[in-house]
């Protein structure tokens, strides 16, 4: 624990006051707290140290994005020089507030509408504005007859997934969650094919249901025997989830005897990428293959973890004629703009994408960051796609990246970069638990 006459020069080391300096009086009051607590994470007392780390976390707004941000840029990021203990309880701080904010992303969306006879265009417009969730009838698209469809249903606060079901079980639908698009597909179901409501389980903005299962058993080597399981985990469009991961040991599986059924492989960590442009990914369970009397699994339990951005939010750089290393930052990312320069017919935008969060998923899953939203916008508010991009660097929490526009002219000043991404990256628990699957 450090003298606390050196306490102040700690202090300036890593809170710059001109950083506190806020607006308005309220703004100035929270930063004067922000600072005093920040401080006091540094007490003799361990009782006080605790007390500040807990009114840090309840003093941060993070049922308002805009204000979180802003309570996010007043603590201090925690940087050499600052106490060992001091940089712990900045980093612990910082990682609950942005894993708070994101997990109302993770949040099921809601739906209450009263639908009489309600053409299905209407009633998707009517979700998207509710939900976000974007909801396409792509019956054409797939050759089928795109007569009117009429829907009457009454929906009063039910999350996304199960309103869903119903409102496609009642127009005799299904979606096709492979469209290429951020928006979810809808089509004709197979008359044979059973409702959607029956044999699914909901865990917040996911829903997951066996499809599939395969029993196999090899008569020359009985080692090879099993039964194989494959689950659709599908996500709410808004969602864009990066990667799921099924520890095997976190499976539970019950026979309809009461008995267990053993997964084979049990150290086994079953990891999917998801492909962009998709809303859901299927994942094979591998079982030992249980004894002929069993007819059924009465209980399939599992816990997975999702990979998944926080909410999007949006980079302007207007000074583009002297943009070496202009640097903006919300919540737990920070944009900088290294350099703009020109190569031949094409202009070059350089960039880097730094995460603070614990998860990135740079490590091992990038293709959120190749899926991020960039383009130029003129003095008419007219967008400038990019041409294509390329990696310039890669660490751990950082990706370089080199945009390449096709521009009129040569004046810059007439632009503005933008750029869009997650504020933060976080992975999620996902529990659920499926019942009465049929086996062959």
């Amino acid at each position: 624990m450090l003298p606390y006459h050196h306490l102040l020069v700690v202090t300036l080391c890593f809170l710059p006051l001109a950083r506190l300096q806020a607006e308005t009086s309220s703004e100035s009051a929270t930063a004067q707290k922000v600072e005093r607590l920040v401080r006091q994470l540094n007490d003799d007392q361990a009782t006080r140290r605790d007390e500040a780390e807990q009114t840090l976390l309840k003093l941060a707004p993070t049922d308002n994005a805009e204000l979180c941000d802003a309570f996010l840029e007043w603590l201090p990021k925690p940087i050499e020089g600052m106490p060992a203990e001091v940089r712990l309880r900045l980093a612990r701080v910082r990682k609950q507030i942005e894993t708070e904010q994101s997990s109302r992303v993770m949040a099921a969306s809601r739906i209450t509408l009263s639908a009489k006879a309600m053409e299905l265009g209407e009633l998707f417009e009517l979700i998207q504005k509710q939900t976000g969730n974007l909801l396409t009838d792509h019956r054409e698209q797939f050759g089928q007859e795109a007569t009117p469809r009429l829907v009457t249903i009454e929906l009063d606060n039910e999350p996304f997934w199960p309103a869903l079901d119903k409102i496609l079980d009642a127009a005799n639908m299904t979606v096709y969650p492979y469209s290429g698009e951020e928006t979810l597909a809808v089509i004709d179901r197979e008359q044979s094919a059973l409702p959607r409501a029956e044999g699914a389980s909901y865990a917040g903005p996911f829903r997951i249901q066996a499809v599939n299962v395969v029993a196999r058993r090899n008569l020359r080597s009985p080692a090879q025997q099993g039964t194989h399981v494959e689950l659709e985990i599908a996500w709410e469009p808004r969602l864009r989830p990066i990667a799921l991961s099924q520890p095997i040991e976190s499976l539970a599986i019950t026979a309809d005897d009461g008995s267990s059924v053993a997964v084979a492989n049990t150290q086994a960590v079953l990891n999917v990428e998801v492909q962009p442009g998709s809303h859901a990914t299927e994942l094979t369970i591998p079982l030992v293959l249980p004894p002929r009397s069993v007819t059924k699994l009465a209980s399939f339990q599992g816990k997975m973890s999702a990979l998944v951005p926080g909410r999007l939010v949006e980079f302007k750089f207007h000074d583009l004629e002297k943009p070496k290393g202009a640097t903006q930052s919300r919540g737990g990312v920070e944009v900088i703009l290294n350099s703009i320069r020109k190569n031949q017919e094409l202009w070059e935008v350089h960039m880097r994408l730094k995460v603070n969060s614990t998860e990135t998923g740079l490590e091992s899953h990038r293709g959120w960051v190749f899926s991020n939203l960039t383009y130029l916008l003129n003095k008419q508010g007219e967008i400038i796609d990019h041409a294509g991009f390329e990696t310039t660097m890669q660490t751990e929490t950082e990706v370089g990246l080199a945009y390449f526009f096709d521009l009129p002219d040569d004046d810059l000043s007439e632009y503005t970069w933008v750029y869009r991404t997650p504020a933060a990256i976080v992975r999620m628990p996902v529990e659920y638990e499926l019942k009465d699957i049929l086996l062959p």
